[in-house]
């Protein structure tokens, strides 16, 4: 395994660990660690470019992608519930961002550079695109959004890491595959994977305690309205117009404990509730297993 593959598979590891024991202790994983693990990323990026002897103009990305990074934890958003908000030093970080990425793409592509610039063009984008399912619910925490952009960072392409990973694709399918879904998407798809173990776990528990009501009982489990499990999701509630709903998938923002009084109104002494399962542990096992195994998602689909 070369020195900076090895590097990224140690610090990645060791630091999805510290989250993992965060996230399972407190539901809360520090910034300060997605913050260094972002940086560690970058300086390894820059190093790794500045290292070879031709298409230095990948460089113009790093500073790109280090302010959209940077942008996710420091200062305030353009877009909040108050409206759209335009502040001028927040838009010019995202300018230059812009214009490095755009005059890196003309040197890089008039340059025939095209393939390998465009495995890193996915690095500025990716950050984006977490940003994006962090938004719309496909990722559900913040910190898990912070990670997947924090392992972008550090993992910005496939890694040289033989003679891992054990699992390879057709060539025909590899070379399109890591143009198109960059490493870090194998490792959130590798988690998701694994991740479902708990719809199985859930449905062991449910069915020995004689509660078997599907979807739900893929989801959570049925707990008192009067001692409801801390760090959960109310998968029930009664909505504006009183009708009492089945939700399978809760949406952060929501105020629990107007919820709670609505459903004992409402006559519900127990509900269907979600635990905010700590997916930093499947993360930190999706990595280990994307770095030396593989992709899963290409083993699993038909060939």
């Amino acid at each position: 395994m070369e020195p900076l593959a090895a590097a990224r598979a140690a610090i990645g590891v060791g630091a999805l660990l510290v989250a993992a024991r965060f996230d399972v202790r407190t539901r809360r994983v520090p910034d300060p660690l997605w913050l260094a693990l972002g940086t560690a990323g970058l300086l390894l990026l820059t190093y790794e470019i500045l290292g070879s002897a031709t298409d230095l103009e990948r460089i113009a990305l790093v500073p790109a992608a280090a302010v959209l990074f940077y942008a996710v934890f420091f200062g305030e958003t353009l877009l909040d519930e108050s409206g759209l908000h335009l502040r001028p030093l927040r838009l010019a970080g995202f300018g230059l961002a812009a214009a490095l990425i755009v005059g890196s793409s003309v040197v890089a592509f008039r340059d025939g550079d095209s393939t390998g610039y465009a495995s890193l063009l996915a690095v500025p984008a990716m950050i984006l695109i977490y940003q994006g399912f962090y938004q719309v619910g496909l990722i559900h925490g913040g910190a898990d959004a912070k990670a997947m952009i924090a392992l972008t960072l550090l993992v910005p392409t496939y890694p040289s890491a033989a003679p891992f990973p054990l699992l390879t694709l057709d060539p025909r399918i590899d070379a399109p595959m890591r143009l198109s879904f960059p490493f870090s998407l194998v490792v959130f798809v590798d988690a998701a994977i694994l991740y479902l173990v708990v719809p199985l776990a859930f449905l062991v528990l449910n069915a020995l305690r004689g509660d078997l009501r599907l979807p739900q009982a893929l989801f959570g489990y049925r707990a008192s309205l009067d001692a409801v499990p801390k760090n959960t999701w109310l998968m029930e509630r009664i909505d504006e117009t009183g009708q009492h709903v089945l939700v399978l998938l809760p949406r952060r923002g929501r105020d629990p404990t107007v919820e709670l009084q609505r459903l004992r109104d409402a006559g519900h002494r127990r509900a269907w509730v979600q635990p905010k399962i700590p997916f930093m542990v499947p993360l930190a096992a999706g990595f280990a297993v994307a770095f030396f195994l593989g992709n899963l998602l290409g083993v699993i689909l038909p060939r």
